[in-house]
């Protein structure tokens, strides 16, 4: 399993900028930069950019045929954009994940072993989005997430110095 990592890409503002026009425009740039990367599969994250720091609103993926240019901008996906942008004011970017084969380097395409694999990275990314943002859209796998709580390790924030167990798990775990 090998994914690579694009973007930060600035999407059209939600519903104002989000029609056939401005998205065909979207996505044929991101075609002249990563050739194949639109119709490739695996994660995306919809963020806000704050000068040089990022506010991860919503994690998505994708398996389908069509790749991430069939999937980002369904009009579900618009609903948490928008709630995004009022929430928080800045400029809507989106990071693509796309899997590539390890030793050609293409894009991979839509398959079943495919599926599974962006299923669980997308529990992942979306536990590391909660962490660096509680009130992140997603309204699926994050139960365990918000409720998990090993002090020092998973969960709120602890005050003062952990203790040595705690510390050295966190060594441990290059946390």
């Amino acid at each position: 399993m090998k994914y690579e990592v694009y973007g930060p890409f600035y999407t059209p503002r939600a519903e104002a900028e989000a029609t056939g026009a401005n998205l065909k425009v979207f996505w044929d740039e991101i075609e002249a930069m990563h050739e194949g990367l639109p119709r490739a599969v695996g994660i995306y994250i919809f963020s806000t950019r704050h000068g040089d720091n990022f506010t991860p609103w919503y994690v998505g993926k994708t398996n389908a045929k069509a790749g991430f240019r069939g999937e980002v901008f369904q009009a579900h996906k618009l609903g948490h954009y928008v709630s995004a942008e009022q929430r928080k004011r800045g400029y809507p970017t989106i990071h693509l994940i796309a899997k590539v084969e390890p030793e050609r380097g293409n894009f991979c395409r839509s398959s079943a072993r495919s599926g599974r694999e962006i299923d669980e990275l997308e529990t992942v990314m979306i536990g590391m989005a909660l962490r660096a943002n509680p009130l992140v859209q997603n309204s699926k796998k994050t139960w365990f997430n918000k409720n998990c709580n090993v002090p020092g390790i998973i969960g709120p924030a602890t005050l003062g110095h952990p203790s040595e167990p705690v510390w050295s798990l966190r060594n441990a775990l290059g946390i």
